[in-house]
C-alpha cells in the first residue's frame, strides 16, 4: 500500500491511496479532506471508477486504507451519502 498527499495552503488536502485486494486487483481511494475532515471522493477499482456515493460496499474503509489515511492527519473520512429517511 502507497499514498500520495497534496494539501494547499489553506488547508484543502488530497489524497490518493494505492492498494491491492486478496486477488491482486488495484484499487485507489481518493479522498477530499479539509483539516482532519474528509470525504471518499471517488474509487477505481482495476482502473475502472465507481461512485462511492452510491455503493454501499463503501459505508466502510478497509482498515489499512483507514490506517493510511489517519497517518496523514485526516482522522474523519465521510464515505457514502447519507440516506433521507422519509417520515
Amino acid at each position: 500500500m502507497n499514498s500520495v498527499h497534496w494539501e494547499s495552503a489553506n488547508g484543502l488536502s488530497k489524497v490518493w491511496v494505492h492498494a491491492t485486494d486478496e486477488r491482486d486487483r488495484p484499487f485507489e481511494f481518493e479522498v477530499a479532506a479539509h483539516g482532519d475532515c474528509g470525504k471518499l471522493v471517488a474509487v477505481k477499482v482495476d482502473g475502472v471508477s465507481t461512485d462511492p456515493q452510491t455503493e454501499p460496499s463503501l459505508e466502510r474503509l478497509p482498515e489499512a486504507v483507514t490506517a493510511e489515511i489517519a497517518a496523514l492527519g485526516i482522522d474523519d473520512v465521510e464515505t457514502t451519502r447519507m440516506k433521507n429517511s422519509k417520515r
